[in-house]
């Protein structure tokens, strides 16, 4: 084999001491950036994950070798052994994010629902308040499940991002569910952003894209950690800055926190034993600036004896996510050739153009922003969450009612910008 053929290679892989060739991290990272080289000689334990390359934009005549032994590889430049290709292979991966929970396992809160449906829709960002054992967790788990599901190529992309992390386990794992990653409130800026020394590292931020970041007790974190948070929510990247290089990870992730009224969690419900100034206090930690980047804000309530054992209608999550589609169907027509996502990612000055008012629904609207005297940012807000109501009641045009109800999540919560 002459040598331009084999500068047309690309071989990756570990190297033992007995020159067997072992499985690494990144594999599909780097056959997705291999440029012009469109074969590459992989480990053995990474070909099920290589075959994921197909799904490269430019990637049609990617080809990838998987080889167990250097004497393999010897033997293949020299003409003596053939090599198959794993690219061509069906391959049945093993998901590496498990099922979410049905809806159906959640009791009662019927309008915390309603706005996890809203949040899934338009891709807004959700506060959850309410008292502690009253599923917030819950509900926050069942929201990737009522997701659109994943694009073959946003398979790969995922799959890219775990892989390169090491997150998964073995060979034929591949991300192939909406994820959702849960992050405690000891959690520092460099374990929710990324970074470290030597060459970063994505953050939970990168782990959530195209899923849910969950924050559970929101305003336990530190600021530090909550304000890393500003940037990302409004680009979808983060950036990293080294002396050296500057790096960019994909951070496009629905954010949904959670937290209790108060310090107790039991504040509205007749036992707080907390002080109103250190109600202030605990709802203060979240700065202003950050609850301008969380569209809705949704009241969960203590249940009821007769909520706890009500007959719950099964197959929520199947009912929801059909909803959710055909919300997302609409957008997908109405910001087709622009790079806008979804209603949540309209740019403040593309509001009016996007969110088209009937003339009774923009006086409505109106008399809304002036009646609370809320920024120009939640005014925004307001207009893309009753975008948002009017998709999934199949409305060309927002109306007073959907005005209404968006109003109720945006500007009718505990908190307040």
């Amino acid at each position: 084999m002459d040598e331009d053929i084999e500068q047309s290679y690309l071989l990756v892989g570990e190297i033992g001491i007995h020159g067997e060739i072992r499985r690494v991290p990144g594999i599909l990272s780097i056959a997705f950036v291999s440029g012009e080289r469109q074969r590459i000689i992989v480990p053995e334990g990474n070909q099920k994950e290589c075959a994921l390359v197909k799904l490269k934009p430019d990637g049609a005549d990617c080809y990838s070798y998987p080889v167990s032994t250097l004497q393999e590889v010897i033997e293949y430049f020299q003409g003596k052994r053939k090599l198959k290709s794993a690219t061509k292979e069906k391959v049945n991966f093993e998901p590496a994010i498990e099922k979410p929970v049905d809806f159906s396992a959640i009791r009662g809160q019927e309008k915390a629902k309603e706005a996890a449906v809203i949040c899934a829709a338009g891709g807004h960002n959700l506060l959850l308040i309410g008292p502690p054992g009253e599923g917030k967790s819950l509900l926050a788990s069942a929201i990737p499940g009522i997701l659109p599901g994943l694009t073959n190529y946003e398979k790969a992309e995922l799959t890219r991002i775990y892989s390169a992390c090491g997150k998964l386990d073995h060979d034929a794992m591949a991300v192939t569910r909406r994820p959702m990653r849960t992050i405690n409130s000891t959690a520092s800026a460099q374990a929710i952003v990324g970074g470290g020394t030597g060459i970063p590292r994505p953050g939970e931020i990168t782990l959530a894209h195209l899923g849910v970041l969950f924050m559970d007790e929101f305003p336990e974190f530190t600021r530090a950690a909550l304000e890393s948070l500003r940037n990302p929510m409004e680009s979808g990247i983060v950036r990293i800055s080294r002396s050296e290089a500057s790096l960019e990870f994909p951070a496009r992730f629905t954010l949904i926190a959670a937290m209790n009224p108060c310090p107790c969690g039991h504040y509205k419900y007749g036992n707080c034993k907390c002080r109103e100034s250190d109600i202030q206090k605990y709802q203060k930690r979240i700065s202003g600036p950050i609850l301008d980047r969380i569209d809705l804000q949704v009241e969960m309530t203590k249940l009821s004896m007769d909520d706890r054992f009500i007959d719950v209608e099964p197959n929520q999550t199947a009912r929801f996510k059909t909803i959710v589609q055909n919300a997302r169907t609409r957008q997908q027509n109405r910001f087709s050739g622009t790079s806008i996502p979804f209603n949540a990612a309209i740019p403040g000055g593309a509001v009016r153009e996007y969110c088209l008012f009937s003339e009774s629904g923009f006086e409505y609207y109106k008399s809304i922003v002036a009646a609370n005297s809320i920024s120009t940012r939640s005014m925004d807000r307001l207009a893309k969450v009753a975008r948002t109501i009017a998709d999934i009641a199949s409305s060309n045009t927002v109306e007073t009612e959907h005005i209404d109800k968006a109003a109720s999540y945006v500007i009718g919560g505990i908190l307040r910008g």
